[in-house]
């Protein structure tokens, strides 16, 4: 006869069914832990001497010497060990020294009997849901419940179903099996077994975690469930990698706009955009750019870049002089090293503004990097989180909130409504304090430049500006590439390929169509020879379309070419201009060669009868640009405010000038022989100071 295996050995344990569980982890020193000190001093002075007696077991102590030591026989400890240790828990591991715990339920309790309930008290109705589940007719109701509470919400039904609609369908169920006809449990108790249905709905969606989150938190919760805890994220090197990503400030604000019948009048904004650009290894931000379109394009994601290598200079603040903290400032301000420093990577969301083909293109040729966006497959951003871009999220809301936010304005809406206190109303609040956008550009850039100087947490309490001096006085200094200041200059241009019209056949003089508008010059007028050609257009200068370069597809500069009436006096970008186009086709402006067009939209805009009328964002854009033009005129008083020059810089050989404005280039218009014409230009001297001055007049900031 065989000899048999020590009860509890490991040969013993292998001669037996453990649930799919290896023969290995039968023994103590596998199971899994417990925090002994957790328990209260009876129930840890019963539980050590549990552990005690299993292990002297395993070491093949005498049921007398068990006694002796532990007061429990071999008996006793095998039941436990077979009984409680070895069985599996929820987990898919075994209960292990889990199983020892005093009062620790190893198998759930199984109803037998039909329930006998006592009316009145409720007494009698424990296991009455699992009794329901096993009986012959609602033996699939189970399942088919389990499968309600994960269903996806289809069509007009919500995303967060309510617990009521899911025990209003298993009511249904149960009456269709003939459950109430009969009287039996929920309907026979006074909450109709409401308390057990809840537990078994969260205890199924406790089960599938995943499907949990998605049907309870939405499509946000589970985004945010794809990401780790943040301990493998990379060490990544200065500028390595950048994040950009645009916000909508939560605030109302107004444009004091003036009246032709004297005064100004009070006209609300629409959306308020600011896209940042911030350096991860630093958590300094680069630069940024507020847009006052209803939407971000890629004009205002290429200007924010532009803005991150260009040069920053303060503002020159009207409502205090100690707004700027003493050390206030930007990388491309704080060392010269930090003027066009090009990163490796640019971390955005799936916004077409950030990921357009344009935008791409001309990323990549200036700053040479990789643009890391969820639709690349193979990039971590695929998932779609909002952990992707960790530091551009977290200051968004340093933005908004804080000691220092943007929020603390009484002319916020906040985050969400619950927020706002009583019958606050921040449009209100708006008017009645007249606060104007002119001091929302103010405040928005102390903010931020006083962000830079201020100790960050996450880079053991050093200022955004003094991590980046540290990280760049080592080895990393070497690695920071530069971009050309004349690429970063004509980062914003517009460019088309465009055929020469006019000539011999027409009489006209050569022109090209270009952007809703007429190109031509005097250089033009005596080349015949090039009518029919392709040439590169080049709209340098954002903020002045008036004005365009001519190139061939060889690489030749031709020309400037300047837009004919009515798009040649007045200063203005293409979007100003697509905005007037679209009125004059609804007939809201009317247009001639003798007009201004951009005149007629500012009069159009400030002769609204309806005095809510929202101001239209192309009024914003070109108060903006006007604003810039006057600026300039005034701080260059020599500059024809007629020419090229006047809203261009001087000199953009370095990054020592501020990069706010593309260079345009310049030429010299060629000598005019005609004396007709040159009396026509002298008679024509005095119009352009007197366009400025009334484009002065018109942008004076109201404070």
């Amino acid at each position: 006869m065989p000899k048999k295996s020590r009860i509890g050995s490991i040969a013993w344990a292998s001669q037996i069914q453990f649930d799919g569980q290896a023969a290995e982890l039968v023994h103590p020193s596998k199971w899994i832990s417990v925090d002994e000190d957790a328990l209260t001093e009876e129930r840890r002075e019963l539980f050590l001497r549990r552990k005690k007696a299993v292990l002297d077991y395993f070491d093949g102590a005498s049921d007398q010497m068990l006694k002796q030591r532990w007061g429990m026989g071999r008996s006793q400890v095998y039941r436990l060990i077979s009984e409680r240790c070895l069985k599996t828990a929820h987990d898919g591991y075994l209960f292990g020294w889990r199983g020892l715990i005093p009062h620790m339920r190893i198998n759930p309790w199984i109803r037998q009997a039909t329930p006998k309930i006592i009316p009145g008290s409720g007494a009698g109705s424990a296991g009455s849901l699992q009794w329901l589940f096993a009986s012959p007719e609602n033996r699939t109701l189970e399942q088919e419940f389990r499968e309600r509470i994960l269903k996806t919400p289809e069509g007009l039904e919500g995303t967060r179903r309510p617990k009521q609609v899911l025990l209003r369908w298993f009511y249904s169920k149960l009456r269709e099996n003939g459950v109430e006809r009969r009287g039996e449990w929920p309907f026979n108790t006074f909450q109709m077994g409401y308390t057990s249905l809840c537990k078994f709905i969260n205890k199924v969606l406790n089960d599938n975690s995943k499907k949990s989150i998605s049907l309870l938190g939405g499509p946000e919760a589970q985004k945010k469930s794809r990401a780790g805890d943040g301990t493998k994220r990379p060490m990544l090197e200065l500028f390595q990698r950048v994040e950009c990503d645009a916000h909508k400030l939560d605030l109302r604000m107004i444009v004091m706009v003036p009246s032709p019948h004297g005064g100004y009048e009070q006209r609300k904004i629409h959306r308020l955009w600011v896209i940042v650009i911030i350096e991860v290894s630093t958590r300094a931000v680069l630069g940024y750019y507020l847009s006052m379109r209803r939407e971000v394009g890629a004009e205002d994601v290429l200007r924010a870049v532009r803005n991150a290598l260009g040069k920053w200079e303060r503002r020159a603040i009207s409502f205090s002089e100690f707004a700027y903290s003493t050390e206030a400032n930007f990388p491309s301000a704080l060392d010269q090293k930090f003027i066009g420093a090009c990163w490796d990577e640019f971390s955005v969301d799936g916004a077409l503004a950030n990921t357009c083909g344009r935008v791409e293109k001309r990323i990549k040729e200036v700053v040479d990097c990789k643009i890391i966006k969820p639709q690349d497959q193979r990039s971590f951003s695929s998932r779609r989180s909002l952990d992707d871009r960790p530091f551009i999220e977290t200051y968004f809301r340093t933005l908004a909130g804080g000691g220092a936010g943007l929020h603390n304005l009484s002319n916020s809406t906040k985050s969400k409504l619950d927020d706002l206190k009583g019958d606050f109303e921040p449009a209100k609040k708006a008017h009645e304090l007249q606060f104007q956008v002119e001091y929302l550009f103010e405040l928005l850039d102390v903010i931020i430049a006083n962000y830079n100087a201020v100790p960050h947490h996450g880079i053991g309490y050093r200022s955004p500006l003094a991590q980046m001096n540290f990280l760049a006085s080592g080895k990393n200094s070497a690695f920071i590439r530069i971009a050309d200041p004349h690429q970063v200059a004509r980062l914003g241009a517009t460019r088309k390929l465009c055929q020469l019209h006019g000539g011999k056949n027409t009489g006209r003089r050569p022109y090209f169509n270009f952007q809703n508008a007429r190109y031509s010059s005097e250089d033009l007028a005596h080349r015949l020879d090039l009518v029919g050609d392709k040439f590169w257009l080049t709209i340098e200068n954002e903020d002045d379309a008036r004005w365009a370069t001519v190139s061939t597809q060889e690489g030749l500069y031709v020309c400037t070419v300047r837009a004919a009436p009515p798009w040649h006096r007045t200063p203005h970008s293409l979007y100003v201009r697509s905005a007037i186009r679209a009125l004059e086709i609804k007939r809201l402006l009317h247009l001639t060669f003798s007009n201004d067009a951009v005149e007629e939209l500012i009069r159009y805009s400030e002769n609204q009868r309806d005095k809510k009328l929202p101001v239209h964002p192309a009024y914003l854009e070109q108060r903006r640009i006007l604003q810039a033009y006057s600026d300039n005129i005034a701080i260059n008083p020599s500059i024809n405010p007629m020419s090229l020059d006047s809203y261009t810089q001087k000199d953009c050989a370095d990054f020592g000038c501020s990069c706010e404005i593309p260079e345009a280039n310049k030429t010299e218009d060629a000598p005019i022989k005609n004396k007709k014409t040159k009396q026509n230009s002298k008679s024509q001297a005095t119009i352009p100071a007197k366009n400025s001055a009334q484009l002065t007049m018109r942008k004076a900031k109201i404070w």
